[in-house]
């Protein structure tokens, strides 16, 4: 993927229905104090990402987004069992058994979201729907992540791949053993948090480059936690890049299962608390 004129991308990770919440915070915060986010000419999405960056393209006001996360009474989030700590030491003990073949340990990741027993695929469109503004894609650039079950490989869907909106987000959304895994055409696809949970790699080409990454650097998952590198790199391009990491507030308030929805005042207002502190280093990149 290449840069619009060397411009400037949001890449918004994963980190379930809190991480969600607390990017949210942090970006209405941060507007508050007059940077705007949202005016990126690219937003880049995995799995909670991939919700806020839709939003975002569909031009939600990040206020309105901010209420909606305070307010829990028309939520149409469902709890979840899950724990990302397990999840990370699950993934470093693969990554052992399969010889360091990331490939290979995707495809184990895809099999085991086939065999899980999930909600139904209709209960979970019916979520992702209701997150949405409208069931069609932006006329902004948005591009969010999904891992194919069967070749673990990452893949971005856009407005112009022609997939079904609601579809593509979802399976950005899919994580393995908590939702269904989602078809789209011949193939069957998982969370993008599978291949990165950030995938700001494929910022590559931009010249102002922003990462929220709700669940940090999470060097302890090989299959997943990319982030230091996925920096490193865009830096060496010679892009300007600041990566936005939950401080320890925020961390508490995140959490570690970030499938529970109770959570998500807590860890809105967590973002916004935080925003005070790194906006003068957003400011510079920005700008």
């Amino acid at each position: 993927m290449t840069g619009l004129n060397g411009g400037r991308c949001l890449v918004l990770g994963c980190g379930g229905v809190t991480g969600l919440a607390w990017e949210i915070g942090v970006l209405a915060g941060l507007a508050r104090l007059g940077v705007d986010l949202a005016a990126a000419d690219l937003f880049i999405g995995c799995s909670a990402g991939a919700v806020v960056g839709a939003q975002l393209a569909q031009g939600v006001p990040v206020a309105q987004l901010l209420a909606r996360q305070l307010d829990d009474a028309a939520s149409a989030e469902q709890f979840r069992p899950y724990s990302q700590q397990s999840a990370d030491e699950k993934n470093h003990e693969l990554y052992g058994k399969v010889g360091a073949d990331l490939t290979l340990a995707r495809q184990r990741v895809g099999a085991y979201a086939l065999r899980s027993d999930t909600p139904t695929l209709a209960e979970r469109r019916a979520i992702i729907a209701s997150r949405l503004a409208a069931p069609d894609w932006p006329a902004r650039p948005l591009r969010v992540v999904a891992v194919d079950t069967a070749t673990g490989e990452g893949r971005s869907f856009g407005a112009e791949d022609g997939v079904d909106f609601v579809d593509a987000i979802a399976a950005s959304c899919a994580v393995p053993g908590s939702w269904p895994a989602v078809p789209i055409g011949a193939a069957t696809y998982m969370d993008g948090g599978i291949r990165s949970l950030t995938n700001a790699d494929m910022a590559a080409g931009f010249r102002k480059v922003v990462v929220l990454a709700p669940l940090g650097y999470r060097d302890g998952n090989p299959v997943s936690g990319h982030l230091r590198q996925e920096l490193q790199a865009l830096r060496g391009a010679g892009g300007q890049v600041h990566a936005v990491l939950p401080d320890p507030a925020s961390l508490q308030a995140i959490g570690d299962n970030v499938l529970d929805p109770s959570r998500r005042a807590d860890c809105a207002d967590a973002g916004l608390r935080q925003a005070d502190a790194i906006a003068q280093a957003v400011r510079d990149i920005w700008r």
